[in-house]
């Protein structure tokens, strides 16, 4: 193995551990840069040593280095400003040939808007005669036979900067931690450079630079495709992973994201785009939902837990039902909307979409007292989602119910409800719940399970047209349907109140839980509530539109989600208003560009417009 120091710095001895045989890697001191070759086919691994460090890269390619890497063009291919791991993950040249692509990223925070730093920011700034990533590669590239340039337009890794909503671009200190790294895979024959940034007089690295390591590895090697997320300070790096049906989702479709640190289909191009949707909403269709996460919950105080936390009351469930709600904090906010499956006197099952619900748990059951086992069982059970109005004649011959349910058919289970059971064979765990607003079910299967349940499913639902679902289509499902989604219509500064699920709050039914008071005083009169818009146009509305008074130039509230509906083929959204602007039938504006230059119409209606009664899904 090829080994060469740029600086007299011993190798580290805490960074990750290599991913594969290296080829070679090299130390960056700070505030130095260096050039390395790299063969197309290979990977090159960008290591912030310590935390809190932006690299500059650069990348050149054909006769006389005259091929370069450019942000501009990529942005403009790509749409992003950013390429991202997935689909979406190419770094192209000014003749729009890819040359590198993002293979891993465990940090997600980068730069591809801003110069590397120059020798002009230090001297305006009072700092002249700084070392400077544009200076430094200069210097490097020197050999090469490539002409200096007062700045350089790189690829700034770990640099933490976005643009507002004014159009400024601000930056901060590097999100990155020690040991993040960005794993990139080369396309052409390139010279690389790579920058240990030496900006120490703002907070981009810290105010203290330090080293960047880079490993290259073979072209024979081979990566996943791995984004890193870490939902809290306090927990680990979680990598994007596979759920036990992803290996014949691939098959289907290459147009995958990564959602809530799982690889989930965008969408099913082979079958058109808006197939999987009218599978839906006419025939049926299966959807992958492992994403979400699952916690179990034993223990004497497992049900005074959930009593205090989340808003239902748990103790009116029997063993084999479920309930919808959200757990709460001390100001009446959601942290997580849910369901709660009680499993046995005091064995309860949660099913949220955060790994810090598990957090939020444990430090109240700490703070109270309580005696309570919260078991993370994610990992465990994958689930698959069937969901439309001939799901029912699906799966009933498939699905063999345990004794003990008391169960013959699938018809007998009722709405939130649960029950054991084989499906040909395979051990499920089958909910009658959903996220699509029509009569539906859903499958846990332990991984190992998952691809034969896939497979018999699929099996089955030919004669019945069934098709696998992507989240776009979900998406516009939920929405016609009025559900919500995190981090849209709720967060942990909104209360149920105002996201439209008040009547998931047990005021009446339950004594002191927390949260109660604050949700007492927002009850009769929260500062906005949610409800269904139907546009007069078709344009569609974004999360983040103001909605305005017809007429007035002030605001009222804001659109939290919106689609196309291709059922009701109206242009619809989910809105949070002003109580005094949300009686159905009112007429309000959403604003396009400012809110100034272009509104649409717009009529207040239910939040589930496409059905409120929501008969379909109680069928």
């Amino acid at each position: 193995m090829q080994q060469t120091w740029v600086s007299a710095t011993d190798p580290a001895t805490d960074l990750p551990a290599p991913l594969a045989p290296v080829v070679a890697e090299y130390r960056i001191a700070p505030g130095t840069a260096i050039a390395y070759p790299v063969k197309a086919g290979q990977f090159i691994q960008i290591i912030d040593v310590d935390g809190s460090q932006c690299s500059d890269f650069l990348a050149f390619a054909g006769e006389g280095y005259g091929e370069e890497l450019d942000g501009t063009v990529t942005r403009t291919l790509l749409g992003l400003a950013m390429p991202q791991v997935g689909l979406f993950s190419h770094y192209f040249s000014q003749q729009m040939r890819p040359l590198v692509e993002v293979v891993q990223d465990t940090c997600g925070r980068h730069d591809s808007f801003m110069l590397a730093c120059t020798r002009r920011y230090y001297e305006d700034a009072g700092y002249p005669g700084h070392p400077s990533c544009s200076e430094n590669f200069n210097q490097v590239l020197r050999d090469y036979g490539i002409a200096p340039r007062l700045g350089w337009p790189a690829i700034n890794f770990f640099f933490n900067t976005e643009v507002d909503g004014t159009g400024a671009i601000i930056a901060g200190e590097a999100w990155s931690r020690p040991g993040d790294y960005v794993l990139l895979r080369a396309h052409q024959d390139l010279l690389c450079a790579s920058s240990a940034c030496p900006d120490d007089i703002d907070p981009i690295n810290g105010w203290h630079p330090t080293p960047i390591h880079v490993r290259i590895y073979g072209a024979e090697s081979s990566f996943p495709r791995l984004r890193g997320h870490r939902a809290a300070p306090s927990l680990p790096l979680r990598l994007t992973q596979d759920s036990a049906f992803t290996p014949r989702i691939r098959d289907l479709t290459r147009h995958l994201a990564d959602y809530n640190g799982f690889w989930v289909p965008l969408s099913y191009p082979q079958q058109g785009k808006a197939a999987d949707y009218w599978a839906l909403r006419e025939r049926v269709a299966v959807m992958d939902l492992s994403a979400l996460r699952k916690f179990d919950l034993t223990g004497t105080d497992a049900l005074a837990l959930l009593q205090w936390v989340f808003s239902r009351n748990v103790a009116q469930l029997a063993v084999g039902q479920s309930a919808y709600g959200c757990l709460l904090n001390p100001h009446g906010g959601i942290v997580d909307d849910g369901i709660v499956f009680r499993l046995g006197e005091a064995a309860f099952r949660y099913v949220g979409n955060c790994d810090t619900d598990a957090l939020w748990l444990h430090t109240v059951a700490q703070e109270r007292g309580f005696a309570v086992e919260i078991l993370p069982t994610s990992d465990r059970l994958h689930n698959l989602s069937v969901q439309g109005p001939r799901s029912r004649d699906l799966l009933t011959p498939l699905i063999r119910f345990d004794p003990q349910w008391g169960l013959s058919t699938l018809a007998e289970l009722g709405y939130f409800r649960f029950a054991t059971g084989t499906l040909e064979g395979i051990p499920v765990f089958v909910s009658r719940t959903g996220y699509t607003g029509e009569l539906g079910y859903e499958l846990f299967v332990d991984p190992c399970d998952g691809l034969a349940l896939w497979d018999a499913v699929m099996q089955a639902g030919k004669p019945f047209g069934l098709l696998p679902m992507g989240m776009e289509a979900i998406d516009c499902a939920r929405i016609e349907a009025g559900l919500l989604a995190a981090g849209r219509e709720f967060s942990d500064l909104i209360s149920p109140y105002q996201a439209g699920i008040g009547w998931s709050v047990a005021l009446k039914s339950k004594g002191d839980f927390i949260g109660r008071a604050a949700l007492e005083a927002l009850r009769s009169r929260p500062p906005f509530v949610a409800v269904g818009l139907t546009l007069a146009g078709n344009e569609v509305a974004c999360g983040g539109q103001g909605v305005y008074a017809e007429g007035q130039p002030w605001r009222i509230g804001q659109v939290t989600s919106g689609t196309f509906s291709p059922v009701l083929n109206r242009s619809i959204a989910i809105a949070q208003i002003a109580p005094d602007y949300a009686q159905l039938g009112m007429v309000v504006e959403v604003g396009f560009l400012d809110g100034i230059k272009r509104r649409d119409r717009a009529t207040v209606g239910p939040l589930s417009p496409y059905d409120p009664t929501k008969s379909r899904v109680k069928a």
